[in-house]
């Protein structure tokens, strides 16, 4: 017998069914331990998924006017390494400029939305040509909407565009998804921009879209919706109060709420135009871009005084009772120091210094109180830099301490000639509306103010301001005789209709005419409302500010 052969044969054999069992195994893991893999696998060789971006919340006034909006319009989506370079061009063709930026089209596999808000008829361009255009689909996108008529409100509201690099990774984005850019839009993004859903494009290995719902869609879940504080109606009344004037601004709030009635900043922009008129907008030597309520740092002039009063009371060496006098200058080593007015006011108290705006007074304040003493006493009252309102981009306040001065000016610049200026809002500090409003909510409130918020049914922080309630009650006194004395600098607002106090200020301008500024608060016994206007370049506090501010009052109070 062969028995050569015959284990020839077997070890053949024992090799086909060990060749056969391997394939076995590995199709048994194939199809069915891995079927799911490898299914969801070729699902991406042929399946696309297309976001569906879910449309942003609405956004509301106070009194339930509608603000923002959504509504759908034509978006053009394709998958960058799908599409010839010729497509593309011709793409550019008929679109214009692309709403994305360049080093998104890098973004190889998945779909990106090159452009929203296309005319029906470029939408039927695409459409009728799609053999060219291959992945290319043209769909509904939800688009934001801003009426021109709320511009005035556009520092507020705030825009959208497509987000960055950085807000990509941040909230976990898309390249061509669209974020909220400044404004509420900014600040309450995730509220308002809501889930996105998908849907599922089938096509060929060239691109060529063979299926536009091969499988069920996940459907986007719309944003919530905000209400503001904000009165839109009283934001443009106050528009209409500035038309004289080309720069500005006026902040109108509940120091007990922390509720912003109004934020208004002028000039303003168009949040539907930012996309088309952005670099117009950088380039306006008027700056509509900046939110001068919470960006604009002015010398705050004798919107100060109150709180040098404070700084003065607290140091000891001032009180209610005590009198300078006021020739109309004051002479201090080789300089003579002008008082506003020049034929001098007399001998004054801290109450009526306060009301007639003193400037003689309060230089010889600051330097019986002392220059380091000054600034000692105003760092411990560790008022805030900022007020926290909720919108993004607020400044830092400058409040200079013995730190800033020798820093900047050395031992020999340090000399208490800074201090006669300090005393009257002029030199070194640096304030924003938004500040000056909540520092006379605190005066107003004898030490306490709410932190201000844009969105309504908030419940607000507090802003505390621990000194004696008989110093507060002092300073309460000298503003209220600003509006009620006989010699106040605002006395011509007086009405026996309604209670105010408040303090006018005008502020030195090194590029052109002086700002003017009024801060005042009502009712006297009670505060619910503050309003701070400046206006820049408009001379004297009581001239422009102080009228805008008494009407804004007088209106406020008929709709109450």
């Amino acid at each position: 017998m062969n028995y050569k052969g015959m284990n020839k044969n077997k070890i053949f054999n024992i090799g086909i069914w060990l060749v056969f069992t391997i394939l076995f195994l590995r199709l048994f893991q194939v199809q069915i331990l891995k079927h799911k893999y490898y299914y969801e696998l070729s699902l991406k060789n042929y399946l696309k998924p297309l976001k569906l971006h879910a449309p942003r919340g609405d956004i509301y006034d106070r009194k339930g006017k509608l603000l923002a909006h959504w509504e759908p319009v034509f978006r053009v989506s394709l998958i960058p390494d799908l599409i010839p370079p010729e497509g593309l061009k011709k793409l550019k063709e008929i679109l214009g400029r692309l709403d994305v930026d360049p080093e998104t089209l890098k973004i190889k596999s998945n779909y990106i939305t090159i452009k929203t808000g296309i005319p029906f008829h470029k939408a039927l361009i695409i459409e009728e040509n799609y053999e060219e255009f291959p992945s290319v689909v043209v769909d509904a996108d939800p688009s934001r909407v801003y009426y021109p008529q709320f511009n005035y409100l556009s520092h507020i509201i705030g825009y959208v565009g497509e987000a960055s690099q950085e807000e990509i990774e941040k909230f976990n984005l898309s390249p061509g998804d669209v974020v909220g850019k400044s404004g509420v839009e900014a600040v309450y993004d995730t509220i308002l921009r809501g889930r996105d859903g998908y849907r599922f494009i089938a096509m060929d290995s060239k691109g060529a879209i063979v299926d536009l719902n091969p499988r069920p869609p996940i459907p986007p879940v719309k944003g919530k919706s905000l209400r503001l504080t904000i009165d839109s109606d009283l934001t443009h009344y106050i528009d209409s109060l500035f038309l004289p004037y080309k720069k500005g601004a006026c902040v109108v709030y509940n120091p007990i709420t922390g509720d912003i009635y109004s934020l208004y900043s002028k000039p303003y922009f168009g949040s539907s135009l930012i996309k088309l008129r952005w670099e117009d907008y950088l380039k306006d030597p008027s700056s509509p871009l900046i939110n001068r309520t919470i960006q604009g740092l002015y010398p705050p002039g004798s919107v100060f005084k109150p709180i040098s009063a404070l700084i003065g009371l607290a140091s000891g060496k001032i009180e209610r009772n005590t009198v300078f006098y006021c020739p109309g200058s004051y002479r201090f080593g080789r300089r003579v120091w002008k008082c506003w007015k020049s034929s001098g006011h007399g001998s004054l108290d801290l109450i009526q210094a306060i009301a007639q705006s003193c400037d003689v007074y309060f230089y010889q304040l600051g330097l019986t109180v002392g220059l380091e003493n000054f600034l000692n006493i105003l760092k411990d009252f560790r008022l805030p830099i900022k007020t926290g309102i909720d919108l993004p981009g607020e400044y830092q306040v400058l409040l200079p301490d013995v730190d800033y001065y020798r820093k900047k000016y050395g031992d020999y610049g340090f000399t208490e000639g800074y201090v006669m200026n300090l005393a009257i809002g002029q030199g070194e500090v640096l304030l924003t509306p938004i500040w000056i409003a909540v520092v006379t909510g605190i005066i107003a409130n004898r030490g306490v103010s709410a932190i201000p918020h844009l969105l309504a049914d908030h419940n607000p922080g507090y802003i505390k301001w621990d000194l004696p309630r008989e110093d507060f009650e002092i300073v309460r006194e000298g503003m209220l005789q600003v509006i009620k004395g006989e010699h106040g600098t605002a006395s011509f607002l007086y009405s026996p209709q309604f209670s105010f106090a408040g303090k006018t200020g005008t502020a030195q301008n090194p590029h052109g005419k002086d700002h003017s500024l009024f801060t005042c608060f009502s009712p006297y016994d009670n505060p619910q409302i503050v309003i701070t206007v400046v206006v820049e370049n408009a001379g004297h506090g009581s001239e422009a500010a102080a009228p805008i501010a008494a009407k804004i009052l007088e209106r406020w109070y008929e709709k109450k």
